[in-house]
């Protein structure tokens, strides 16, 4: 069996040794994967059917693809080739904007924080009309890079309030945004790790300063065990969509609920690997030939 596993250049520097452990996982397994790079990749219509080159040449097409960047019209190119990419283009498609994931998962009757929809064009004037403090979040932004803190209007001077502005337009670089009042004042929140329909273990995350809780930007982790109840509210979101790998990430409320934040496509497993000794990808290869086998 062989596979593709998709990265742009600089995340494969940063995520070597995850590589590795595909690459390793793989081999017990009987996979040869081989790493592609986005940026070596030519697709698009040639005669009227889709092509794809690796560094122009022509490829022999694997048995699946890994998707680990955020290239949705990559990930339906290659599903249009035959290739059953993981995630799926679907996934792709939603989960990488948070104003698709909330109008999405609206349906579900999942408690979450209410959230404006704001493009690129209206970010000023919906800032300069906003009277209380909120979070702004490019839809789709990651890592907690672009998520900025809008200051209460009235408890800050007009020159301030100014500069705030500035700094988080600058900050977004063109993107529309989601706008929502700032809540969780415990600066928790909570990742659960899903592959296919299994809810694989769920990570608590806490801000060391400020409102982001965001391991890579500096947040104290510990595992979590979840009720029955929010087993089953999470058990909603998961039978709604067709997941490979996903993190479901939930705020903290001040009463210690549950409020749906995001689902992360391409999810980071530092801070799994961190708190316990599962074997993220090993799991992930084992769904993935059973996939494949249905």
């Amino acid at each position: 069996m062989r596979a593709w596993l998709i990265y742009r250049r600089q995340d494969a520097v940063k995520n070597k040794g995850y590589i590795n452990f595909y690459l390793e996982e793989g081999k017990t397994r009987g996979i040869t994967i081989e790493l592609l790079y986005v940026e070596d990749i030519e697709f698009g219509i040639r005669t009227g059917s889709w092509y794809m080159k690796y560094r122009q040449k022509e490829l022999l097409l694997p048995d699946f693809a890994i998707c680990r960047t955020i290239y949705p019209l990559l990930s339906r190119h290659l599903e249009y080739m035959g290739i059953p990419v993981f995630n799926n283009s679907c996934v792709a498609e939603v989960c990488n904007d948070k104003a698709k994931t909330y109008q999405y998962v609206a349906k579900l009757d999942i408690p979450m924080v209410d959230s404006a929809f704001v493009s690129d064009k209206d970010l000023v004037n919906h800032l300069w009309a906003s009277e209380s403090k909120k979070v702004v979040k490019a839809v789709d932004g990651h890592g907690g890079s672009q998520v900025m803190l809008l200051p209460d209007k009235k408890r800050v001077s007009a020159e301030e309030y100014e500069a705030a502005v500035k700094r988080i337009v600058n900050t977004m670089e063109g993107a529309s945004v989601v706008v929502q009042p700032l809540t969780g004042t415990k600066n928790q929140d909570l990742r659960v790790y899903v592959i296919g329909k299994q809810i694989i273990a769920a990570i608590l995350r806490t801000a060391k300063e400020g409102f982001k809780s965001n391991f890579s930007l500096g947040g104290e982790v510990c595992t979590y065990f979840l009720s029955k109840q929010e087993e089953m509210q999470i058990q909603r979101i998961i039978a709604s969509f067709d997941f490979g790998l996903v993190g479901i990430d939930f705020i903290i409320g001040d009463d210690g609920e549950l409020l749906f934040n995001e689902i992360e496509d391409v999810v980071g497993a530092r801070m799994l690997y961190q708190c316990t000794d599962i074997n993220l990808v090993r799991l992930y290869l084992q769904f993935i030939i059973e996939e494949l086998q249905k």
